[in-house]
């Protein structure tokens, strides 16, 4: 019987699950598309019980690619963090899982006055938009659905924790990204909680990635220690070997962000600053770290591109990228939106066709980029190394068009650092280790094993 350790990345575009050996060693990787529904006006949603199918069927694939039987002892589980359920006294789900990137709540979060938005940024180390979890809520009051003392939310790892073990936990670094944490007492924010009609306990009891959540109580997995790494994008970082406060992490998915670890707590003033530069300021999955997260919207601006001139199929993705020339995006005008903009405005003069698009889109978000590194590095200093991963690193153009604005920049070598940072905490979780003799031996797996070409 083998033993392994199972890590899940639930993102917005595939789930993904890695299985590796308690060293680190990688046996099977296995994705899945997410579930979504387009609802009316073109709003994207799912409900929890989808996301957890998604998980359990993904990590039964992985299962599936290894020969003989195995046992997994241990499940982490990372992902999209703005996304969750409401859960009502009886633990069950009453409300949809509306994507991060869906626009509602709006107008409600805009309603909330200006003592209360001014705020925000403050308590929350968030700029005011939809993104966070709290507009959504707002939007879901607002709808009738029902919030109350007894009512509790989590996160989607969260959930797909409770729904594996029985037990509600909220891990520090998924509410971060709520809206309703203050960030210097690390517990709810309870002037938020007083506009979604919720009680002290809305959030669950605080459970730190790594540490025991539960087991699951029955399937293929039960017995398995199942704990919540976090947040994809600082749990990616993890995996990559980028946590140290001189080192940059460039995650391009549907959201590309680039990440600095800081060794302390942040002050309320340092958060406000930050915001207003357009970095967000939250809670690390590491004990004792803020993370500072530079967001924009380039993954899905680059699908909806590929999309438009027919090339979100993989042949003709492939043709594009290989055409690819920096300088031949005339014809084609980007306009700037915000960091959290999900559109953007394109004019297209007589001439350009795909190839100059698909060019001025890749200049178009290396100005994006360039802007916000220079905001990140003005209050944390210019990191010394950086490394980038993600879907989006498989193109040879994005490759290099990021390489051409983030000095010393190194394309990580990991398929799936989100997922194999989330086995690293169920490794922690599962055979009660110290984080850093896990986050060691996983390093040197993988530096042995990308040098000596055996796996």
């Amino acid at each position: 019987m083998t033993e392994l350790v199972a890590g899940v990345d639930l993102g917005t575009t595939d789930t993904k699950a890695v299985l590796t050996r308690p060293d680190g060693e990688t046996v099977a990787f296995a994705r899945n598309p997410t579930s979504w529904t387009t609802a009316h006006g073109g709003r994207l949603e799912t409900t929890g019980a989808a996301l957890v199918a998604d998980v359990l069927r993904t990590l039964e694939d992985a299962v599936a690619a290894v020969p003989g039987p195995v046992r997994v002892t241990g499940i982490g589980l990372a992902g999209l963090a703005e996304s969750g359920v409401i859960l009502d006294e009886r633990g069950r789900e009453t409300s949809p899982v509306i994507a991060w990137f869906d626009e509602r709540g709006a107008a409600e979060l805009e309603a909330q006055g200006r003592q209360f938005t001014n705020e925000f940024p403050r308590r929350t180390g968030l700029p005011l938009g939809t993104q966070w979890s709290l507009p959504k809520l707002l939007w879901m009051r607002g709808a009738g659905i029902r919030v109350d003392e007894t009512s509790r939310w989590l996160n989607m790892p969260e959930f797909v924790a409770y729904a594996l073990t029985g037990e509600r936990v909220s891990e520090p670094s998924l509410a971060s990204r709520t809206g309703l944490l203050d960030q210097a007492t690390g517990r709810p924010w309870p002037e938020a909680l007083d506009r979604i009609g919720a009680g002290p306990a809305f959030l669950p009891e605080a459970r730190p990635a790594g540490e025991v959540a539960g087991q699951v109580r029955e399937g293929a997995f039960q017995g398995a220690a199942v704990t919540v790494a976090g947040h994809d994008h600082p749990v990616a970082a993890i995996g990559a070997g980028a946590t140290g406060p001189a080192d940059l992490f460039n995650s391009l998915g549907t959201a590309e962000v680039l990440l600095r670890s800081v060794p302390r707590m942040l002050t309320d003033d340092e958060r406000a600053t930050l915001v207003g530069l357009g970095i967000d300021a939250g809670r690390h999955v590491l004990p004792d770290h803020a993370v500072l997260i530079g967001g924009m919207r380039s993954g899905l601006v680059m699908r909806r591109v590929l999309a438009l001139v027919g090339a979100d199929e993989p042949t003709r993705r492939a043709e594009l990228d290989r055409r690819w020339q920096p300088a031949s995006g005339d014809g084609v005008t980007i306009m700037p939106a915000g960091p959290h903009d999900n559109d953007v405005t394109i004019r297209i003069r007589d001439g350009a066709g795909p190839d100059q698009l698909w060019a001025a889109t890749l200049a178009y978000l290396g100005e994006q980029t360039s802007a916000l590194l220079a905001a990140v590095n003005s209050v944390v200093g210019e990191h010394r190394t950086a490394v980038a991963a993600g879907g989006w690193t498989r193109m040879a153009s994005v490759r290099r068009a990021k390489t051409a604005v983030i000095p010393r920049l190194r394309i990580s070598a990991l398929e799936q650092p989100g997922a194999r940072g989330a086995a690293m905490f169920a490794a922690r979780a599962a055979y009660d280790v110290p984080f850093d003799k896990v986050t060691r031996q996983f390093h040197e797996t993988a530096e042995r094993t990308t040098h000596d070409g055996s796996k």
